[in-house]
C-alpha cells in the first residue's frame, strides 16, 4: 500500500518543480505516495539518462487522488510531464517510445504497491515550429494496456501507439487517449486539482529548450500583468 515517505541535475529539477507546485498549492498531492514517487523517479532517471531530445528527465509530478475505491483506498492517476527540447511536433514513434519507457518505469512501482491506478497520464510540451507558443498534448494509458505493453515482447512503440489509437473513443476523460492536444493552463481541461496541468509547471521549471523559453516568457508576462502569450 502507499507509504508516506536520483543524478544531481534531476534532483535539482525535482526541487525546482516541487517549489513551483508548492507555490500553486499542488505539492501536497503526492504526500501519501512518497515511496512510490521516489522509486519511480529513480527508474526514470536511469531510463532517460542519455536522452538528448528532452529538456529535463521526466519526473512523476503528481499522484492525484481522483476517487475512493470500494475498499477505502485511493484511486489515483500518476502524472509524468515530458518537455521536448526542440520546436516542432515530435515524431509519433518517439512519442510512444517515451510513453513506453515511462510505463516501464512507473507501472511496476504502483502495481507492486497494490495502488488502485485509474490510468497513467503522460503529458507533453513542445514549442511550435515558429517558437511562438507551447503546444500541450497528453497520452493516457490504463493499467491493463500498460501491463500488456510490458509483458508482450512483440509490443513495441508503434504497437502501443496503434493500441492507444484503436482504444481512444474520443472522450478525453476515459483512457486510452491518443496524443490529444489540451489546454494545460485550464482548470477544467488541464489538471486534476483545479489549477494548471503538471506539464505547464514542468515547462516553466525546465532549464533549457524552446518550450521552456516560451513558457517562462509567458509566465513572466502574465505575472507582470501582460497577456498570457504562449
Amino acid at each position: 500500500m502507499p507509504s508516506n515517505g536520483t543524478g544531481d541535475d534531476g534532483e535539482r529539477f525535482g526541487e525546482r518543480f516541487a517549489d513551483f507546485l508548492d507555490s500553486i498549492g499542488l505539492e501536497e498531492l503526492t504526500d501519501d505516495y512518497r515511496e512510490e514517487h521516489r522509486s519511480a523517479e529513480s527508474t526514470l532517471e536511469t531510463a532517460f539518462g542519455d536522452a538528448t531530445d528532452l529538456s529535463e528527465t521526466p519526473h512523476v509530478a503528481e499522484v492525484n487522488r481522483v476517487n475512493e475505491h470500494r475498499d477505502g483506498g485511493d484511486v489515483v492517476v500518476p502524472v509524468v510531464p515530458v518537455v521536448f527540447e526542440e520546436p516542432g511536433e515530435p515524431a509519433r514513434q518517439r512519442v510512444y517510445e517515451v510513453v513506453g519507457t515511462v510505463l516501464a518505469a512507473v507501472h511496476p512501482v504502483f502495481d507492486e504497491a497494490d495502488c488502485h491506478v485509474r490510468h497513467y497520464d503522460v503529458q507533453f510540451a513542445y514549442a511550435d515550429e515558429r517558437e511562438e507558443r507551447v503546444v500541450y498534448r497528453r497520452v493516457t494509458v490504463d493499467t491493463d494496456l500498460a501491463g500488456r505493453a510490458l509483458t508482450d515482447a512483440t509490443f513495441d512503440a508503434m504497437a502501443l501507439a496503434r493500441a492507444v489509437q484503436e482504444g481512444d473513443d474520443g472522450d478525453d476523460g476515459v483512457p486510452p487517449v491518443d496524443f490529444q492536444r489540451f489546454d494545460a493552463r485550464s482548470a477544467s481541461a488541464g489538471s486534476y486539482a483545479g489549477g494548471h496541468a503538471a506539464v505547464h509547471a514542468a515547462a516553466v521549471a525546465a532549464s533549457s529548450g524552446a518550450a521552456a523559453s516560451c513558457a517562462s516568457s509567458a509566465a513572466a508576462g502574465a505575472g507582470a500583468g501582460g497577456a498570457p502569450g504562449c
